[in-house]
């Protein structure tokens, strides 16, 4: 997704995103870059690679030249490619103050010169296509803003986002604000380059948005790039006593994601990457909610920053099928999610590459409560922590974890003794006392970038018996992703050749992306693995397997889902 129509030495937005057969987002693509490219000879590109994480990745790129071209991505075989129509000559419409009437309609260029507010009952639209140029400065915190108090609708559509962005190379605009507003739609709404705007919350910068007791929806945006001489001066968001949904949007390099205080918030199918600076740079900050207001993050990515992905203070929380990876910052002691008072629920959530997984915390009040279940957490240090902090004495802390697989330098850390912990059903790196734990490799098809489990995993059927079966029919596994039993392949018998190595050298038909295990057998009943493992390309046809120490006489081909 890349805005149609651009202006020479202004960055543009470029968001690439790797879709499976489904057309969701392949969140299984842990880790590569997509390359850019143009088929117009006199047009060069500020940089030709996007980072990809889960699937999903952007990038500010400035084109430098001129004309009409198209812009591809390619990622391996894949490709994928959108036209850019040169602006140049189009003179945009300029616009501020305070808009009159009761609806305003912007298309094309437009230029807004100074603030811009749009009053109480009136409803501004912002056609497909229509790329917003907001006056910027060099430094501090007074910039053209965008006020309002009625209600905008931001009508972008796939191939026409809309672009709201500094007019000028080098500099910043101030924010949007919602106060005491109507409620609000953006849909495929870029917003880039923004935060010259008064510093507030835990990280005193400038949100890029700020809402007051308004609703806000965004659909398929980008919010990103609050950043000047390549230091992040501002964050996503702050928000007081409103109402949020994010679906399908990409938050990224700021100095931190939304900051929500006495807010309702639905974020799914969501990516927020790269928050970075000194101090507090989380991915989302969720402050405690008003009465009757829920907290609910679902299918999103949380990924690659300087402090928390998800840091808590006195809320109530849901955290449901998320990554939340590449939070290792030692000098902010990062944590995937850190839990501050409240409480917070983990299910089906992966967990990995953290300083600490999860971290609890309390200082008054009703005990911090952490509910982990089906999750894998894979933690640098510690998986899950109770700990002490000044502010936080603690010790009135309480997990309760069933079905989860924790891994770290210590699997289970408390500064308060073993009585904050109940855990069962688990598969851990260490001992912990509780019905059903197990410690053991769980055997994971890819310790660092694929979590599923390999045939012969202690995970397989060993959770819960009093869970819901998996979807297979059997009993529930341990872990994010349950082993699919009954949706493996028929085995097939093998005829081995004894290779001059000493080796068993199977024949087979791969296919990408696939676990196969050789099992032996003596009789056609008592089956044993040989050999596992997981391959990428389908190229290979040829398994070696070491040669066994006694007879067996059959050999079969087991193909994981």
């Amino acid at each position: 997704m890349v805005q149609a129509g651009y202006l020479p030495s202004l960055p543009v937005l470029v968001r690439v995103e790797i879709r499976n057969s489904l057309n969701e987002r392949d969140v299984s693509f842990w880790d590569g870059e997509a390359a850019l490219s143009v088929d117009l000879p006199n047009v060069v590109l500020s940089t030709n690679r996007v980072r990809l994480r889960n699937g999903m990745g952007s990038a500010l790129v400035t084109v430098n030249g001129g004309g009409d071209f198209h812009l591809s991505a390619t990622v391996g075989q894949l490709q994928a490619s959108r036209p850019l129509t040169s602006l140049a000559n189009v003179t945009p419409v300029a616009v501020g103050g305070t808009l009159s009437g009761s609806s305003t309609t912007w298309s094309g260029v437009v230029r807004v010169t100074n603030d811009v507010i749009v009053p109480a009952g009136h409803t501004l639209t912002l056609l497909p296509d229509t790329l917003v140029l907001v006056t910027g400065v060099a430094s501090g915190t007074t910039a053209a803003d965008l006020e309002v108090r009625g209600a905008l609708l931001s009508q972008g559509t796939e191939n026409q986002p809309v672009t709201i962005t500094c007019a000028s190379a080098g500099l910043n605009w101030g924010q949007i604000r919602h106060v005491n507003a109507q409620p609000s739609l953006y849909r495929f709404t870029t917003i880039t380059r923004a935060s010259r705007s008064p510093g507030e919350g835990h990280t005193g910068t400038g949100p890029a948005i700020k809402a007051t007791n308004s609703k806000l929806t965004f659909e398929s945006c980008t919010i990103s790039d609050h950043t000047a001489g390549g230091a992040t001066i501002g964050k996503i968001m702050t928000a007081t006593g409103c109402d949020l949904v994010f679906n399908d949007c990409h938050l990224a390099r700021s100095r931190m994601g939304p900051e929500i205080d006495g807010t309702s918030l639905l974020c799914t199918n969501s990516c927020i990457y790269e928050m970075s600076g000194p101090d507090d740079c989380d991915g989302i900050y969720l402050h405690n909610q008003k009465a009757g207001q829920n907290i609910t993050l679902t299918g999103c990515v949380i990924a690659a920053g300087d402090d928390d992905g998800i840091d808590t203070l006195g809320s109530t929380i849901t955290v449901e099928n998320c990554i939340i990876r590449d939070w290792q910052n030692l000098k902010e002691d990062a944590k995937g999610i850190s839990v501050f008072n409240g409480a917070t629920s983990l299910r089906r959530c992966l967990i990995t590459d953290c300083t600490v997984a999860v971290s609890a915390k309390w200082s008054s009040g009703s005990t911090t409560r952490v509910f982990i279940d089906s999750s894998t957490i894979v933690a640098i240090t510690n998986a899950v922590n109770a700990g002490w902090k000044a502010n936080a004495p603690g010790p009135y802390i309480d997990y309760r974890i069933t079905n989860s697989i924790l891994r770290g330098v210590e699997a289970v850390h408390t500064d308060f003794g073993a009585t904050n912990f109940s855990i069962g059903y688990c598969v851990l790196s260490q001992p912990w006392p509780g019905t059903g734990n197990i410690v053991g490799d769980p055997r994971f098809v890819n310790a660092t970038s694929d979590f599923h489990l390999q045939p012969g995993s202690p995970c397989i059927d060993a959770g819960d018996p009093s869970a819901a079966l998996d979807p297979d029919g059997t009993r529930a596994d341990i872990g994010v992703f349950p082993f699919l039993q009954a949706a493996m392949k028929p085995p097939v018998l093998l005829t081995p050749l004894l290779s001059a190595e000493g080796q068993f050298r199977f024949s087979f038909q791969a296919e990408s992306n696939r676990s196969y295990t050789v099992e032996a057998s003596t009789n056609l009943a008592d089956w044993e693995s040989v050999i596992t493992l997981f391959i990428t390309n389908a190229q290979a046809e040829w398994l070696d397997a070491p040669a066994p120490d006694y007879p067996r006489r059959f050999y079969r081909l087991r193909a994981a889902p």
